[in-house]
């Protein structure tokens, strides 16, 4: 495609302005821009532009598709303001100049393209540099959402920036549920908007097959309900990804996830079937038959199929969760093992990954899987995606071997957004600390509600006054904890886990009985366990503690993906499962390191909540919205449902599939129409709440921030019992507004009595109600904002530090 250079006029006004020049690195919050994902450098300069009637637009060296891509973004955000009245009527024309050094030869974005780009807004105009195509649509964005924050008034500035990682994805699971091509191109418009550079496509799995295939027609014909994409469909996708400087990666899940594949054509399996489609969620287990010539033919015509539909160099085969069970009761499959000197199920999955590995080369793919295809014997040029945590993309990296973080950026699971801001690929494991003092070591075991316990040591001591200590789960490496306090009896500690922030709250006055309740995310768990000796503990510890990522093994890691599995998500609440979270994920691969503040963070993400909605047009307010319409019925207002889902969540980590499966309903064919469906993953009310609790005792003002809140939700209480009583789908909320309101007069109380003795003589029966409170619930929800009302007794009762039982 030839360069070209397109002017445009846009309706727009120009007056300048004087404006104070200010270093970006010395601007306290309220005077940095809200933007996501922050900039790598922004200073601001003397002057400003203020923008009116008429503007001229230009592209430079940027091809027709994308120079009028530009064009159209930068007239609806103009036009959004001219609708919002906040731009004013003058006469003076404004230049806006974006130009890339060389147009692109093709729109297929590839990785470790350079993404960079410089941004100027002076007096006289805007002008915005980029080496490719690429840098200049990620500078786009960032201008379109300084037009959103300053209106007609542009405070002159200098932007540099460049991405972190070259690696920022998002993968959406289209089996489980099916996502229509017109929802995913919307995520799309999302992921531009937040700088993500990657779509991985999960296409295939136990639950279907989601792509028209000319040569296995049987695949879509017999393993998809009718729910599948065609190859017109998958080009336009791809068209439209590419324009916006998104690469589309496929995943084809091989050899396990394979019980669709077994439904449409069982000859190629290691069991004999017969199948049916698979219509719970969990581990299955279909295998493809690696000792079939079959099973290899079938293969490389699905992956030239996928290679002309994906122009990506690399193709995802998934690789993981291979229950051997079908393998090891097959004579065949187990005769073909002993041909081929494969001593165990593990050599016989590494052996179909490197023929697997040789016909994807055969097509100029790249493969790439999660943790279980790692294996020494496969070639250094696979990339391993790591569900695994830090230790397993570390190990994979020091070997050698490129990897991707997804371990802490599942939001399929509701997670405060703190805790994915927190998961920094290349974070270094911290030392573990050493203290001359008597340590304490205690072994337990934390109960899941499916599946395997959690089960672990943990050492603690004290070190100047302070308590300090390490833990180890499932035998991973140790890991200091951080926050580590004694309140009166109680324990307390916390650190990110592959399960989510966090927190034990334990008794260690019984040496023969560890009591308290571990807070994953939100959700509480009990747990069990006694003192063992402290000198074996810390050595084995010692031993374990994680390795370090070489310098050089840090270049190995390319960057991470948020992975939104579907089990729990369906087209009419899917925004508001990633929006706007996915721009903190986002801000942690793009933006320096450094950029960490969780506070800045959460000030933005209120922002980029409304920015999402109204300029980037995505339907996470809408879907909320549209949900609690639904249960409340056509006569009544949802707004006191809007309220009561700023005191309760869901319950985080994988607490509501768990619960789920309890309850018979984890399966494709259970509706998500509870009220639960339609919360978002975190609430940013309880956010604001749980700041100005923290900022009580060094600010008593901020008791009126809390009130004002809690008031808020006393006031919608007496409607919201009316609402919940005379709707039937509403029904099962009945007791959690009753403990709603137990709650706010165990708040009151609390905020009347802050500071005084009277209060802190009640604090064990009240820590012991709020607990309660806090509890799980069937209706999958976690009344969070009693967690928020701990907090604030003991804000209220603060004393000095207390010393560990010995």
């Amino acid at each position: 495609m030839q360069p070209r250079t397109l002017t445009t006029l846009l309706t727009l006004m120009v007056l300048l302005v004087p404006f104070t020049s200010l270093a970006a690195e010395t601007l306290p919050g309220d005077q940095r821009p809200p933007i996501m994902p922050y900039p790598a450098s922004l200073t601001f300069k003397e002057g400003a532009l203020r923008i009116g009637a008429e503007t001229t637009v230009t592209t430079d060296n940027i091809s027709a598709p994308r120079a009028h891509y530009i064009r159209a973004q930068v007239a609806q955000a103009l036009g959004n303001l001219r609708d919002q009245k906040r731009i004013a009527a003058t006469n003076q024309p404004v230049q806006v100049v974006f130009r890339a050094q060389k147009a692109a030869d093709s729109l297929i974005p590839q990785l470790n393209q350079d993404e960079s780009y410089q941004l100027r807004i002076t007096e006289q105009g805007i002008e915005l540099d980029a080496v490719t195509e690429s840098g200049v649509l990620h500078g786009m964005q960032t201008l379109l959402q300084l037009f959103d924050v300053y209106g007609d008034t542009l405070p002159a500035m200098m932007i540099a920036d460049q991405p972190r990682f070259p690696w920022r994805g998002l993968l959406i699971d289209s089996v489980r549920h099916f996502i229509p091509v017109d929802d995913i191109k919307r995520q799309i418009e999302g992921m531009a908007a937040a700088k993500l550079n990657v779509l991985h496509w999960h296409l295939t799995d136990d639950q279907g097959w989601r792509v028209e295939s000319k040569t296995h027609p049987k695949l879509h014909q017999l393993a998809s309900d009718g729910q599948y994409y065609t190859q017109e469909q998958i080009t336009s996708l791809v068209e439209f990804a590419a324009l916006r400087g998104i690469r589309v990666v496929p995943e084809l899940d091989l050899p396990g996830h394979a019980s669709a594949i077994a439904v449409a054509y069982p000859e190629l399996m290691s069991a004999p079937g017969p199948y049916t489609m698979q219509r719970h969620w969990g581990v299955f287990e279909p295998l493809l038959d690696p000792s079939k010539p079959e099973v290899y033919a079938f293969i490389r015509a699905l992956t030239e199929e996928f290679a002309a539909l994906f122009p990506d160099p690399f193709l995802h085969i998934g690789g993981d969760e291979v229950n051997p069970l079908h393998w090891q009761q097959s004579e065949r499959i187990q005769a073909y093992m002993a041909r081929h000197q494969l001593s165990d199920t593990q050599s016989l999955h590494a052996h179909f990954n490197r023929k697997l590995e040789q016909i994807l080369s055969s097509f100029d793919k790249r493969m790439m899987g999660w943790d279980e295809i790692f294996h020494p014997d496969l070639p250094r040029s696979i990339l391993v995606q790591s569900w695994r945590g830090l230790d397993s993309l570390w190990q994979i990296a020091n070997r050698g071997y490129q990897g991707l973080l997804s371990t802490g950026f599942y939001i399929d699971q509701p997670q405060p957004t703190a805790y994915h801001y927190r998961n920094d690929p290349l974070a270094q494991p911290p030392a573990l600390p050493v203290a001359d003092g008597p340590w304490q070591t205690w072994q337990f075991t934390l109960p899941r509600l499916k599946g395997s316990a959690v089960t672990g040591e943990f050492s603690v001591t004290e070190k100047k006054g302070n308590i300090v200590g390490y833990i180890r789960l499932n035998n991973q490496a140790s890991r200091p904890f951080r926050q580590a306090q004694q309140i009166a009896d109680l324990t307390r500690f916390e650190l990110d886990t592959w399960m989510g922030p966090t927190r034990f709250e334990v008794n260690l006055t019984n040496p023969q009985k560890l009591t308290g309740r571990v807070l994953i995310g939100n959700s509480p768990y009990a747990l069990s366990g006694r003192r063992i000796a402290s000198e074996a503990a810390q050595t084995a510890a010692q031993q374990e503690t994680a390795k370090r990522l070489s310098d050089k093994a840090r270049e190995n890691i390319l960057g991470a993906e948020a992975t939104l599995w579907s089990e729990l998500v369906a087209p009419h609440n899917l925004d508001l499962r990633l929006w706007p979270r996915v721009f903190a994920i986002a801000e942690r691969l793009w933006s320096p390191a450094s950029v960490n503040d969780s506070r800045f963070m959460y000030q933005r993400l209120a922002r980029m909540h409304h920015y999402a909605q109204h300029q980037v047009s995505l339907r996470h307010v809408e879907q909320q919205q549209r949900g609690f319409a639904s249960l409340v019925g056509e006569s009544a207002d949802p707004h006191p449902l809007m309220v009561f889902s700023e005191a309760v969540e869901q319950a985080q980590y994988y607490t509501r599939h768990h619960l789920k499966y309890q309850a018979g309903e984890y399966h494709q064919h259970a509706p998500l129409d509870r009220f639960v469906d339609f919360l978002p993953a975190e609430s940013l009310t309880l956010v604001k709440l749980n700041q100005a609790i923290a900022a009580l005792p060094q600010d008593p003002q901020r008791m009126k921030d809390i009130d004002a809140i809690l008031t808020k939700w006393q006031h919608a209480l007496p409607e919201l019992q009316h609402i919940v009583a005379s709707s039937p789908k509403l029904a099962e909320l009945r007791p959690v507004i009753t403990d709603l309101k137990q709650l706010l007069d165990v708040s009151t109380l609390i905020s009347q009595q802050c500071g005084k003795q009277t209060l802190s003589a009640q604090r064990q029966n009240l820590r012991l109600q709020l607990w309660h409170l806090a509890r799980v619930r069937k209706q999958e929800l976690v009344l969070s904002s009693a967690l928020a009302i701990e907090a604030l007794l003991e804000a209220c009762t603060a004393a000095g530090p207390v010393s560990l039982a010995h």
